[in-house]
């Protein structure tokens, strides 16, 4: 090559690669459904969070990077604290978020980076010392009895400005010294909200619910009227649709009657935890413009649960409350997920689980039916994710990145479509169907004993007849219902199966997953004599191209993904 040219090829080179870093990651919403971009490509947060304190170590955050690129992540959820960031008002030290960026680099791993601030898991323990010994300035969630929590009151502009302040500045750093763009986007705050009351009742809290219910709640109920959460639409409408008063005068009393109880008081609260977050992330976003969200402690009816956090009961105020924030995430330590996320997602919320239990299966699920952003496990730093009880699930786990990291393309390109559909079953859900295209498929667990007879038969009638092997069992849905995560790292139930599938032409289905068995059948309504596997390969994808590396036949040909790995298949069918 002659050296001209080598120099301008060079310079071209080096040139695009400045325009991809130059570009900020973004949420690109002109498609079907919104896409994380990242360098100018579609990205899937392939992720686990640490353990909380691990951020704290920088010899600890040294060991961490090595081992979550061997776990084929791509992203990892990390720490900036505000109590070290800030230990003297005024006066920051980055070198924790400094040393993570750097360690994160070196193994080409991203950062989706969590601030806590004001409150982790309701409670303000983050906030710097200065903050945590002057009450009087710096005002507290106040009790009916006039007793405080340590919990900073959502309502003082005092609390707010400090943590903004602290926020813009790591926000002014990032933009200085992350270049290559290592940090994605942020989460801002984590789990806001009090398990003891419903409301605030400082004096600051009594003043607001003692007003008139503030005009960008009100547009915004207006605005979505008929489209509001159900519970919401229905509170607002037994009260007349109202459009001026107060919090209670519009949406009504707040008792403890009803599936959500005290509920103007959680909407109350909610609204104005997102007016603050709101507040703190759009200061920062005006130094350094990442995508960001925040995340909520799950809702259930026996009431344990911080009130007033991010719920789907409660989603309306917080996006009433200001659109700084891109989205709003669930925690996810249950294993019902249609309820959960189709609530997540109502009214165009889009969905990242940023916590879970390891839980290979809510990756494939909120990808495959709900266009996650990504998927990530807390603790993945942790010596309990290789214990008995979970090393399975975090091979899995291990396993299912890899193959998403080189169909990005293919899973991107198809949020949105009907193209693309997945599957999940657990003790209590044992059976799925979805349609596809001229197909109906019914998904059930391949973990099933037995043997179908199924030779030469037409695969509508695949599976009538059965030889079974081995012991049967008598225990009931109302059993396995009990079979629940105990937390980040609880033993799981064994019956658990999902998977992707992406369909690539009218007769041809790409199926990533796993514990999970694929009967095909053809629509009703549709005229056919014989339907048949024309073939089942399994391969693997290598950028975003399928290669085959076996072909399945004989007691083989049969669409059953194991439960103990992650198997890709093209399966291709044929009609007359």
């Amino acid at each position: 090559m002659k050296a001209p040219l080598k120099i301008v090829l060079t310079f071209a080179l080096a040139w695009s690669t400045t325009l991809l870093f130059s570009q900020l990651p973004y949420l690109d919403k002109s498609g079907k459904a919104p896409k994380l971009m990242v360098d100018g490509k579609p990205f899937i947060i392939l992720g686990g969070e640490l353990h909380n304190s691990t951020g704290s170590d920088k010899a600890a955050l040294q060991k961490v990077w090595k081992e979550m690129k061997d776990l084929h992540l791509n992203t990892v959820l990390a720490y900036a604290y505000w109590e070290l960031l800030e230990p003297v008002e005024g006066k920051y030290n980055f070198e924790l978020v400094d040393a993570a960026i750097e360690g994160a680099k070196k193994e080409n791993l991203k950062i989706v980076l969590v601030w806590f601030g004001s409150w982790k898991s309701t409670a303000s323990t983050y906030v710097p010392e200065w903050v945590k010994t002057n009450p009087q300035r710096f005002q507290r969630y106040t009790l009916e009895n006039g007793k405080t929590l340590e919990i900073l009151s959502p309502f003082s502009e005092e609390n707010r400005n400090a943590d903004a302040k602290a926020y813009t500045a790591l926000m002014q750093h990032l933009k200085e010294v992350d270049k290559q763009h290592t940090v994605i986007m942020t989460q801002v705050e984590n789990e806001p909200g009090c398990f003891e009351n419903y409301r605030d009742l400082s004096p600051l809290a009594l003043k607001a619910w003692q007003s008139a219910i503030p005009d960008d709640m009100l547009n915004y109920l207006k605005i979505n009227k008929g489209k509001l959460f159900p519970a919401l639409e229905k509170a607002w409408a037994d009260n007349g649709y109202k459009t001026k008063g107060t919090w209670e005068e519009v949406l009504g009393k707040s008792t403890e009657q009803g599936e959500y109880k005290h509920y103007t008081e959680e909407l109350f609260m909610a609204y104005h935890y997102s007016k603050y977050i709101n507040y703190i992330t759009a200061e920062g976003r005006k130094k350094y413009d990442l995508p960001a969200f925040c995340n909520g402690w799950l809702y259930n009816k026996r009431g344990f649960y911080p009130h007033g956090t991010i719920n789907p009961h409660v989603l309306d105020a917080y996006r009433a409350g200001g659109k700084a924030l891109d989205f709003y995430s669930p925690n996810v330590y249950t294993i019902e997920y249609d309820e959960l996320f189709d609530a997540y997602t109502f009214g165009g919320n889009t969905l990242f689980i940023p916590e879970s239990s390891l839980m290979p299966a809510g990756a494939l699920y909120a990808i495959g039916k709900y266009n996650a952003l990504g998927f990530a496990p807390f603790g993945i730093d942790g010596e309990r994710m290789k214990s008995k009880e979970n090393i399975n699930n975090l091979n899995l786990l291990k396993s299912t990145y890899q193959a998403f990291s080189q169909m990005v393309g293919t899973i991107t390109q198809n949020y949105g479509s009907e193209k693309m559909k997945a599957v999940y079953l657990n003790p209590v859900k044992e059976s799925q169907e979805i349609k596809m295209g001229d197909y109906k498929l019914t998904a059930t667990s391949s973990r099933k004993l037995g043997f179908s007879i199924d030779f030469g038969k037409s695969l509508e009638n695949e599976g009538k007849a059965k030889m079974s092997f081995g012991p049967t069992t008598s225990e009931t849905k109302e059993d396995k219902a009990k079979a629940m995560p105990a937390g980040p790292f609880g033993a799981l139930p064994e019956e658990i199966g999902a998977a992707i599938l992406i369909q690539n032409a009218a007769d041809e289905f790409y199926v990533v997953g796993y514990g999970v068995k694929l009967h095909f059948e053809l629509k009703e309504g549709i005229n056919f004599e014989h339907l048949g596997f024309l073939s089942i390969e399994e391969g693997e994808f290598e950028n975003d191209k399928f290669v085959v590396t076996k072909r399945w036949n004989g007691d083989e040909q049969k669409a059953s993904l194991p439960g103990d790995k992650i198997t890709t298949l093209k399966i291709r069918l044929y009609r007359f």
